[in-house]
């Protein structure tokens, strides 16, 4: 086998199946749909390395960011117990929305969970170690573009641009198509290579 085999080969091993990666965006798509509904939120994208199409197999989760209108959440934005009090929102609308029991949209969310910036929103058992979840962050839009995402341990909300990263990986794609697919190879490989 030749070197061009065999990076084919190992290309094909770190590729997620399709039907999964569909099944992941289809996941992805039913929050972001529903949060889109919310009278609060202005914006609902999918951010992560799935939306980069970096991912690694198996997709365990997928990230999901709400823009939410500052002006009916005048109190968000500032350091204090509004980065909690933001996560906490987004874990009432998940469960009024879309909860297994309840869900008003679906029924596909069993549990969540608060996380540091994030509500993580389990679609199988907790317990299990391959639950796939759906992680749900609120954030306020910036006038540069970027946004504040809260911080829950610190009590603060901090900038962030994952839109730049997701730009920047679709514009080196468009100059090289090898681009993605090398990303997905050198992430499986540095799990790989003995420290």
């Amino acid at each position: 086998m030749g070197i061009d085999e065999a990076f084919d080969a190992f290309q094909k091993s770190v590729n997620e199946d399709i039907d999964k990666t569909r099944l992941a965006r289809e996941r992805r798509d039913l929050f972001k749909t529903a949060l889109r509904g919310e009278p609060d939120v202005l914006e609902a994208f999918g951010s992560g390395s799935l939306s980069r199409s970096t991912q690694l197999k198996p997709i365990h989760d997928v990230d999901i960011i709400a823009i939410y209108d500052p002006d009916e959440h005048p109190e968000w934005g500032s350091d204090g117990p509004s980065a909690e009090e933001a996560l906490e929102h987004i874990r009432g609308q998940v469960n009024r929305l879309l909860s297994q029991s309840s869900g008003t949209h679906d029924n596909v969310v069993k549990h969540t969970l608060l996380r540091n910036h994030a509500v993580k929103c389990f679609l199988d058992d907790p317990d299990d170690p391959d639950a796939f979840t759906v992680d749900v962050m609120a954030a306020l839009r910036q006038e540069d573009g970027s946004i504040l995402i809260p911080e829950k341990l610190n009590t603060r909300w901090v900038p962030a641009d994952p839109e730049y990263l997701i730009d920047q990986v679709a514009d080196h794609q468009s100059a090289w198509p090898h681009f993605r697919p090398l990303v997905r190879v050198l992430k499986q490989w540095r799990h790989t290579v003995p420290v």
